[in-house]
């Protein structure tokens, strides 16, 4: 497989079998030039599962053969952040492997394996297509835009059983403006655009658009049921957990740490709502989601820990770095670094792990409430949002008008602010921008409370470093990196005041009692 996956960004449009491209060439669209069209004929089986996951998620899974250099397996991947759903517009990632058509390769399965879980995956479609492709070129024969005109044929049982025609504009350096007045051109021709959809999901019909597994979040209000609003909000944060999978196998920048993230959130939502849970199932999920969150904190950590610690040295004058510290650093919380993304790797290929995500998917699905959650949300959820609230007040005074506590006490905090963080976050679809101002807020104070605690445990690892056997002529500057840490920390409780103030005003959650 390559290492590495493109990205294409395109439009998509149905046409009828007989309609006829326009003129394409102009000042609006930019195009000077439309090539000499090129014919292609490829055949394409996609593989899925029986209930089609997959397709429902708009991945696709297939080996193409027919255009030679892009033979092989294609891997899909949608880049939702990219889609503009009414002009057809989207953009994928395209991964290939070079692997015989037989067997679905293990490298590719593996990427999707969070939505295929237990499930078993095959050939559900076989597509063939008579392609014609233009090259849209503009100033200087730049290219601007690919034109593919497809033809294709479904085949069942050897036989073709449907057919339908599709146009697709790819970017090739005109950018969406290019796409954009291409995309006007085809419309006022006749071609109907608004669907960014794979060709075998149009080629399976119904079930292929059906609910993806889970569903997207609903928007909710609060004259829903509360209920329907922490169905919503763990569909949002199931998928987004799901989503971060994929990142994390992939070993993307940062997918880690936005993977440990997205399991935080959802232990976080099951706490706020437990009140609307069944106790049992809701505090059994949070278990192995705190496992999960603990598990990749492995190599989080470690990735923090050297960051900061390059930092800290890189701040000191060159004359007071003595010795080999960089290289001892690199040695011990490397290591850490290796053993924690060994534990990661060894635990998304867990049972354990992906029996919990079946268990999450199940929860988006119907969550175990009580007969609290049929109230009305807007009877039940402030409330529950406010006591998140208080306890984060309670903290936070303590500490903010005495400056007492031990880092312990600072920590338990910090937590507080990362709850009261995230369920503000989580009602924000509820309540909008007042819910969204303060929950900016808690992040401020989460932030400089865990300036705090990342002192802390980097003193206590510098302090492991200048223990072990042979630290010599390091110690000195590793002395003054823990001076650093032990000034960082007071720095942090002298500012807590100044930054708690404006958020202990009453006001700022009054709306949950108004």
């Amino acid at each position: 497989m390559s290492s590495g996956g493109t990205v294409e960004v395109e439009a998509k449009f149905r046409v009828h079998p007989g309609f006829r491209l326009p003129e394409l060439t102009g000042n609006r669209t930019g195009v000077i030039r439309v090539s000499e069209p090129v014919e292609q004929s490829l055949r394409a089986v996609y593989w899925d599962t029986v209930d089609l996951r997959l397709a429902r998620e708009g991945i696709t899974l297939r080996h193409r053969s027919g255009e030679g250099i892009g033979d092989g397996w294609h891997l899909k991947l949608p880049i939702r952040d990219a889609e503009i759903p009414d002009a057809g517009v989207g953009a994928r990632e395209e991964l290939h492997d070079g692997s015989p058509a037989e067997r679905a390769p293990a490298a590719l399965l593996d990427l999707v394996a969070v939505h295929l879980r237990s499930a078993v995956i095959g050939p559900v479609a076989t597509l063939c297509t008579a392609r014609t492709v233009y090259q849209l070129c503009g100033v200087d024969d730049q290219p601007l835009a690919e034109l593919t005109d497809d033809a294709v044929s479904v085949l069942g049982h050897g036989h073709v059983v449907a057919r339908f025609r599709e146009l697709e504009v790819e970017d090739r350096g005109g950018g969406l403006a290019a796409l954009g007045e291409v995309g006007r051109v085809l419309r006022a021709a006749g071609a109907v655009a608004g669907e960014f959809v794979p060709k075998v999901v149009r080629a399976l019909g119904p079930q292929a658009t059906a609910a993806a597994d889970p569903p997207r979040a609903a928007q909710v209000s609060l004259n829903d049921t509360a209920r329907t609003v922490v169905q919503s909000v763990l569909r949002r944060y199931v998928r987004n957990f799901m989503r971060r999978d994929i990142d994390a196998r992939r070993e993307a920048d940062d997918a880690v740490h936005q993977m440990r993230v997205a399991a935080r959130r959802l232990r976080g939502a099951l706490k706020t709502f437990r009140p609307l849970l069944d106790g049992a199932w809701a505090d059994a999920l949070r278990e192995e989601l705190g496992w999960v969150a603990g598990e990749l904190g492995m190599a989080r950590d470690a990735e923090v820990m050297l960051a900061r610690l390059h930092r800290e040295l890189a701040a000191l004058r060159e004359d007071l770095v003595v010795g080999p510290v960089r290289d001892r650093i690199d040695t011990a919380i490397g290591a850490d670094l290796v053993r924690g993304t060994a534990v990661t790797a060894d635990l998304l290929h867990s049972d354990r792990y992906m029996a919990l995500v079946d268990r999450l998917v199940d929860a988006a699905w119907d969550p175990m409430t009580t007969t609290a959650a049929d109230a009305k949300a807007s009877d039940v959820v402030p409330s529950l949002i406010l006591d998140v609230w208080r306890r984060l007040d309670r903290r936070a005074r303590r500490l903010s008008r005495d400056g007492a506590g031990d880092d312990h006490e600072w920590h338990q905090a910090r937590i507080a602010a990362k709850q009261a963080r995230y369920a503000l976050d989580a009602v924000t679809p509820l309540f909008g921008t007042k819910a969204k101002k303060l929950a900016l807020r808690a992040e401020q104070v989460q932030e400089l409370l865990g300036e705090h605690q990342d002192a802390v445990v980097t003193s206590a690892v510098i302090r492991r470093l200048a223990a072990a056997p042979r630290a010599g002529a390091i110690s000195f500057t590793l002395g003054l990196l823990y001076a650093r840490q032990l000034d960082a920390i007071e720095r942090t409780r002298t500012a807590f005041p100044r930054v708690w103030k404006p958020m202990a005003a009453a006001k700022r959650a009054h709306w949950l009692t108004a």
